[in-house]
């Protein structure tokens, strides 16, 4: 005759019972200290790197900027420099990050390519494959729990939150199959962060030399390269903050990607145009 299932249960519970002596000791909640929080935030997910990263660039640009403007004042090369790094990285990520590879919206041929992966990769935003991961999984989960950086969580984590703080586990690339097909991304993905030193610390740094000596070194190295990322950084930070913040009305048929950058800053007067 089979055991019934009352039965099964005693015979289990005598075979599991602790020894004499060794009596069972369960959590005592009310010692459990409750989570350290900053910003709604937990502490305990801080992502280290990066926040030390965003963190130092920035606090450079505030002390180590202006006193070299003090002492040693600004010439016309610094300036060139400046917005010749701007142009060139800015450019290379959002024509190629954005368009290029995330949307697939045109196709280029490699030397352009691998153009737009150097030099994009020195705005310190990651490699192409990771960057068009997240900007898929937004495009798909938008202002949704799954969005990377939603604006339903707030202003603050929709600029720079999501990246100070790791709330979740890292995605994997499963959205970017087509693009894990090309040689020259799977390259830069595996050495991303040594371009982007290059480009943006070493290579200004070595031009300034020519031009200036130390000094000229160190004027570009802060300019060009620590400067030109904070301002890079926080003008793509207000397209997934700011923009996204302001806007009130629903995607329609009648916006296009041309619409001139500024007015993206104020999406409410652009919509209401859109509308009217």
């Amino acid at each position: 005759m089979e055991p019934t299932i009352v039965q099964n249960g005693a015979l289990f519970a005598l075979q599991h019972r602790p020894a004499k002596g060794n009596h069972r000791r369960f959590r005592d909640l009310t010692k459990v200290q409750p989570q350290r929080l900053f910003f709604r935030l937990p502490l305990d997910r801080i992502n280290w790197l990066t926040s030390s990263f965003l963190i130092g660039t920035a606090a450079l640009t505030l002390t180590a900027l202006p006193l070299y403007l003090w002492f040693f004042g600004l010439d016309w090369f610094q300036v060139v420099l400046f917005f010749v790094m701007l142009s060139a990285i800015g450019f290379s990520v959002t024509l190629g990050y954005h368009r290029l590879f995330s949307h697939l919206t045109f196709q280029a041929n490699w030397p352009i390519r691998l153009f737009v992966l150097i030099f994009g990769a020195a705005a310190f935003e990651n490699s192409v494959l990771m960057w068009a991961s997240e900007h898929r999984r937004h495009h798909k989960h938008v202002d949704h729990d799954e969005d990377p950086y939603c604006i339903s969580k707030g202003f603050f984590y929709a600029h720079i939150g999501w990246l100070l703080f790791k709330l979740r586990n890292d995605q994997p690339y499963d959205n970017v199959a087509d693009l894990q097909k090309d040689k020259l991304l799977c390259w830069q993905d595996r050495n991303v962060q040594w371009i982007a030193v290059i480009v943006s610390f070493i290579l200004p740094a070595m031009l300034g030399f020519l031009w200036n000596g130390w000094p000229g070194a160190l004027g570009a190295f802060l300019i060009a390269g620590v400067a030109r990322i904070v301002v890079l950084q926080h003008c793509t930070f207000l397209i997934n903050s700011m923009s996204h913040h302001r806007a009130t009305a629903v995607f329609n048929q009648t916006q296009r990607a041309r619409f001139f950058f500024p007015r993206a800053i104020h999406p409410r007067r652009r919509l209401s145009q859109l509308s009217s």
